[in-house]
């Protein structure tokens, strides 16, 4: 039977319940706060408990207490050891991701490398970024980046229209403002929005806007798809940080890219004045009229050529021909038959030299000369040859003073020589000159070698 003396009636019924005959029972205190009760039962009969026993129970809950309040301290050490290790983990990977947004010239990389490491300090379900048409007054837009585990779908590259933004809240975010969300379901959101949210799946959500200089560029957007999820002090400012590091990435993203275009500018600018100053250089070597070297271009190429050949020892050739009773061609045509002519001649002699190595040029009115690096008096003479052969078979009508019906010819003067130091390329040129001459009094239109008459 139990005394009642104490016990309210559903206290006995509880007692009973359990078949308690007798209990003696002491507080246990953590601080100055009733954290529980220490608690003896006699189940068998009735117990007359002793001083000394209830003395033991009463110590045993003190000290059941203290170890409850060391365990509780302990707790709350571990937790906030927890918390300052991964606040430090965040600190490791905002520094590490602000020193690579300040040296990365590559957006799209610097963008994967930061949802990789965000989401990661933050164990969050999904980080993204998330980039606004901006013709379409932020109605439009997609997400450029994200990292997302593989329970939910990607976000990447899949075009979101949503009209509510633009009209509601991109004002916000261009103010700075962030949007905390633990619930969305609780948020009050419009339905539109609440759409666009379940579109991904998501339960929770951080959003920080992006700015490159005054404008809202994107969005920093970290989910959490599985539940809900209170937000801590900490994650938001390490969110807002990073945003801000990224700001100041898009702003160099914008300069470095005005640079670039700069220099491409720069570059082409550059390059088009390198082709026209070869094409200047170009046309300055070349004759005006028949397009092939000129007097300037001749003299440089002999000056190279005979200081190489002089190291070689090799023979250097030069032809000198022109065009036989010119004067009296301009007379009976005029000028711009004259003119032709002389283009006629200049391709046909053109057309005989094979080597890259050999050269043309018109040396003065209707005079050219032919320079031929590695050639002796026999191959000079060939050459020779074929050129009056090239311009006989052009038979260009010419009527001469005294009547006479003809074709244009040409005379040619021939020389070869291996340049040695005690000589000069002057000398070779009035050699070949001469010859020249000869040609001229022995009767023209035939080619002669310096030192002996070739006729034709």
């Amino acid at each position: 039977m139990f005394s009642t003396t104490y016990l309210s009636p559903c206290h006995i019924e509880i007692l009973e319940q359990f078949y308690i005959r007798a209990y003696a029972t002491a507080p246990i205190f953590v601080g100055k706060k009733l954290w529980g009760v220490l608690a003896a039962y006699q189940h068998s009969q009735p117990h007359e408990w002793k001083k000394i026993e209830i003395q033991f129970l009463s110590q045993i809950a003190t000290h059941l207490g203290f170890a409850v309040k060391q365990a509780e301290l302990l707790a709350q050490a571990e937790q906030r050891a927890a918390e300052l290790h991964k606040a430090n983990e965040q600190q490791e990977i905002l520094f590490n991701l602000v020193a690579e947004i300040r040296e990365s010239l590559n957006l799209d990389t610097l963008f994967k490398t930061t949802v990789r490491e965000m989401r990661k300090a933050l164990r969050a379900d999904r980080v993204g970024i998330f980039r606004f048409d901006h013709e379409s007054n932020y109605t439009f837009g997609e997400f450029v980046a994200e990292n997302v585990l593989p329970d939910y779908d990607s976000a990447i590259a899949i075009k979101v229209k949503d009209n509510c933004f633009g009209e509601k809240y991109a004002v916000y975010y261009q103010q700075g403002q962030i949007q905390v969300l633990s619930n969305i379901y609780e948020a009050e959101l419009q339905d539109c929005h609440l759409a666009v949210l379940e579109r991904f799946q998501i339960k929770a959500q951080i959003i920080v806007p992006l700015m490159k200089g005054q404008t809202l560029w994107g969005l920093l957007c970290v989910h959490q798809c599985r539940c809900p999820r209170e937000w801590k002090k900490p994650e938001i400012q390490f969110i807002r940080q990073l945003a801000a590091q990224f700001n100041v990435a898009l702003e160099h993203s914008e300069l470095l890219e005005q640079f670039r275009s700069q220099t491409n500018q720069l570059a082409q600018t550059n390059k088009a004045l390198k082709l026209a100053n070869s094409q200047l250089e170009k046309l300055s070597k070349l004759d005006g009229l028949t397009k092939i070297a000129n007097r300037r271009c001749f003299d440089e190429f002999l000056e190279r050529e005979w200081n190489r050949l002089q190291r070689s020892g090799n023979y250097l050739s030069l032809i000198i021909f022109d065009i036989d009773y010119f004067k009296a061609y301009n007379d009976n045509y005029g000028h711009l038959a004259g003119d032709k002519c002389l283009i006629q001649i200049a391709r046909a002699a053109q057309s005989v030299l094979k080597r890259p190595t050999d050269l043309i040029a018109r040396y003065g009115g209707e005079e050219f000369i032919v320079l031929l690096p590695n050639t002796n008096e026999s191959g000079a003479t060939k050459v020779a040859k074929l050129i009056h052969k090239s311009i006989e078979e052009l038979k260009i009508p010419h009527k001469r003073k005294n009547g006479i019906e003809d074709f244009v010819t040409v005379s040619l003067g021939v020389a070869s020589q291996v340049p040695i130091i005690r000589t000069s390329p002057q000398e070779l040129i009035n050699a070949a000159d001469q010859a020249l001459y000869k040609a001229k009094e022995q009767g023209r239109n035939r080619w002669v070698c310096a030192a002996k008459v070739l006729f034709q």
